[in-house]
């Protein structure tokens, strides 16, 4: 359960989070009681239960995108309006809680009951200083409050979201279209040889896309390691040779299954 937090900043802890603030306005013991009775108001109205404008959620859409600290930002008749890109949102007192302003997106309405409670959570807020509505004149401070979850129903991709995995959207050429077999604006691949290879390499799935001759390619992270040829040899992995900032090179290639994450180990030049 949630240990209140009363009083929690001083003029020293919260000049931390707010040093251009403090530098163009001065912060004040003013600014500190308003950031201390925001956070009291915020933790003492949050549940594990219920969950309340302001408090934090990890958004997965149908498509797979992740949104690690999208925020509820609304209520409207019984549905809570969820930003996935919050900035950092305005925050007043009402109705004995509170309610916000925010700009981002893109915006959601989800049924509350879907949701499911994961942890507690760090969220940010701010409000105008001592200063006012002025440049510059917000003071931001944390509360604890809860990190709920949610996946859109209805995935595209199975599993496959963007928090461990990439993704790439790529149109596959016709007979009657010159250049690249396949191309994408985050990769592009010359023929069939080099698209599969690039699949084995980094454990890569094939969906249909959207239209035809689309396709979306869900695949691991690339990591490059930098080893002495000493160090090189020890890798216990057969040695390949693969195209890499245009050259051929000898790599070896290890995968890392749970992170999904594709280690190419390349020989460090003797210059470096």
């Amino acid at each position: 359960m949630l240990q209140k937090a009363k009083n929690k900043y001083s003029i020293e802890t919260l000049k931390e989070r707010n040093v251009s603030y403090d530098h163009e306005h001065g912060l004040t013991q003013e600014d500190v009681d308003m950031a201390n009775r925001y956070v009291e108001l915020i933790e003492r109205t949050r549940s594990e239960m219920t969950p309340q404008v302001g408090d934090r959620l990890v958004y997965v859409s149908r498509h797979g995108d992740h949104y690690p600290y999208a925020l509820i930002d609304d209520e409207r008749n019984g549905s809570l309006s969820v930003c996935e890109q919050p900035y950092v949102p305005f925050v007043w007192p009402a109705a004995g809680s509170i309610r916000l302003s925010v700009s981002g997106g893109a915006f959601h309405s989800i049924d509350p009951k879907e949701l499911k409670f994961v942890k507690w959570t760090e969220g940010i807020f701010k409000d105008w200083g001592h200063c006012g509505a002025c440049g510059n004149g917000t003071v931001s401070f944390t509360a604890n409050v809860p990190l709920w979850s949610y996946h859109e129903p209805g995935p595209l991709y199975g599993n496959f979201t963007t928090e461990t995995y990439r993704r790439f959207y790529l149109h596959k050429r016709k007979e009657s279209e010159e250049g690249n077999l396949y191309q994408g604006y985050d990769a592009a691949f010359q023929d069939e040889a080099g698209f599969q290879q690039f699949l084995e390499d980094y454990e890569g799935t094939v969906f249909q896309g959207n239209w035809e001759n689309q396709i979306v390619v869900w695949c691991f992270h690339r990591e490059y390691v930098f080893l002495p040829l000493s160090e090189w040899e020890k890798i216990d992995a057969p040695a390949v040779e693969r195209r890499l900032d245009f050259h051929p090179e000898r790599v070896k290639i290890v995968k890392d299954m749970e992170q999904h994450i594709t280690y190419f180990h390349r020989i460090k030049p003797q210059n470096s």
